[in-house]
Parts: structure tokens; sequence; C-alpha cells
């Protein structure tokens, strides 16, 4: 299969997740390879190497990304960290954790800040599901 490395430039700039795991988005400045969503600022055109597998990447000598985690596989925790992050989150609240500890408590449990937490959540949950209202309505100093 040969990539139309413009067509692949075009997808890294749009972040486009639809082509995750179609190619590897590689730059010659860094020695980093990528997912073509990969957040990270998108390098100028001359910089960029296209690849059909991570392992055709690494063999050129670059290395994968720590952000996008371009090595993992699909389907797995790693491919989508922010849904499992949304989905351990909400496993520990219908445990209970936010009553206890609250959301503070949650974010210190699952390893992030309170902040990125919720940026998390509100991101990945429909709006009708955003577990906030109902678990701030009583707090741990209620009981």
């Amino acid at each position: 299969m040969v990539i139309d490395e413009e067509h692949a430039y075009r997808v890294c700039a749009a972040r486009d997740a639809r082509f995750d795991g179609c190619f590897i988005h590689a730059v010659r400045t860094t020695g980093i390879y990528c997912r073509p969503s990969c957040p990270a600022v998108t390098p100028k055109r001359r910089n960029s190497q296209f690849f059909l597998t991570a392992a055709a990447a690494q063999s050129a000598g670059f290395r994968a990304c720590r952000r996008c985690l371009p090595d993992a596989v699909p389907g797995s925790p790693e491919w989508n960290l922010r849904a499992d992050l949304a989905g351990r989150a909400m496993r520990l609240i219908s445990d209970g954790v936010v009553e206890r500890d609250g959301v503070t408590g949650l974010a210190s449990r699952l390893g992030y800040s309170e902040r990125h937490l919720t940026r998390v959540l509100t991101s990945e949950l429909a709006p009708g599901r955003w577990p906030w209202p109902a678990l701030t309505a009583r707090t741990p100093h209620d009981c």
C-alpha cells in the first residue's frame, strides 16, 4: 500500500481519529512518531514522514510519542486513555467514593488532578450523564 503524503499530512493537521491505525506520522526534527490524531502541534510538512506501521517507523530510528501512545493496540485501555479514565471514574462514583472522599479524593485515587478529571468527564460523557450535580448535593459533611 502506498501512502499519499499530502492527504496524510492533511489528516494529521485535522487530527482525524478515523485514520488511527492506518498509518504512522513521524517527525524528523524530534525523532518521534505519532498517530494521525495526536494532539501535539502539527509539524511543518517538510519535517513530516509517513509509515504504514509503527515497526517501520522504529526501524527508521523514530521513537513512540508519549502523548498519543501509537504502539497501543486498538480497543485496549491505552488506545483511548480518556474513555478509560471516564469509565474508571464512573465505576468509583457508583461505588460511593465521591460520597466518602469527595471529588478531590476521587481524582487522587485515579492519579489525576481534580481539574483534569472534570475536563475529561465533561468531554467524554453525554450532557445527561454528568455525575457532579447529584453528587455535590450531598457532601461528606452532611452525614
